[in-house]
């Protein structure tokens, strides 16, 4: 006899609710792996973004040390009284990931300008390792810019700085205090 009592509506509620959840965990797993899945894509554009901007930090690295050679070199022309402008190229070679890179990067230094007029050399100065007593020494200061170029990546970094050089015995000036 098929009468509805509560009890039987009860247990035909259970069984229609089995019946209607079975694809429920399947739109579940679905929605598991579509948000695991945009994830991992989320991340993957970052690591890649990532590396970009550490590809451009690097040669915008090299660039600036070879700005900063082109200085250095600038200083030690001065000590010999080469104040002129000048050119001169790095070869790279070392390239992305260890491979030889033939990239020249290209230096150009300013002529170095005097900013002050030199100055007598004063207190520990006075000997400077090159003289002695009695030898007059003087301190000169230049201020100077260097600019490197890398073709190929187009970074470009420009280095400024002033520096003193001395002191210098009187004899390699052309200067008379």
């Amino acid at each position: 006899m098929n009468t509805i009592s509560p009890l039987n509506l009860l247990n035909r509620t259970d069984a229609d609710k089995r019946a209607s959840e079975r694809g429920s965990t399947l739109l579940l797993a679905m929605f598991l792996m579509l948000i695991l899945t945009m994830l991992g894509m989320g991340l993957l554009s970052r690591t890649l973004v990532v590396s970009k901007i550490a590809s451009a930090e690097r040669w915008s690295t090299k660039a600036f040390y070879a700005a900063d050679s082109g200085l250095h070199t600038a200083l030690q022309r001065a000590r010999i009284n080469e104040e002129e402008a000048f050119t001169f190229f790095v070869q790279d070679l070392r390239g992305a990931g260890g491979t030889r890179s033939h990239q020249e990067i290209s230096v150009d230094v300013d002529r170095l300008s005097q900013v002050m007029d030199p100055q007598p050399a004063k207190g520990s100065q006075i000997s400077g390792g090159q003289g002695g007593s009695g030898t007059n020494l003087v301190v000169y200061f230049y201020k100077g810019r260097s600019t490197s170029t890398l073709s190929l990546s187009r970074s470009r970094r420009t280095v400024s700085n002033m520096f003193s050089i001395g002191p210098m015995p009187l004899k390699m000036t052309n200067i008379d205090l």
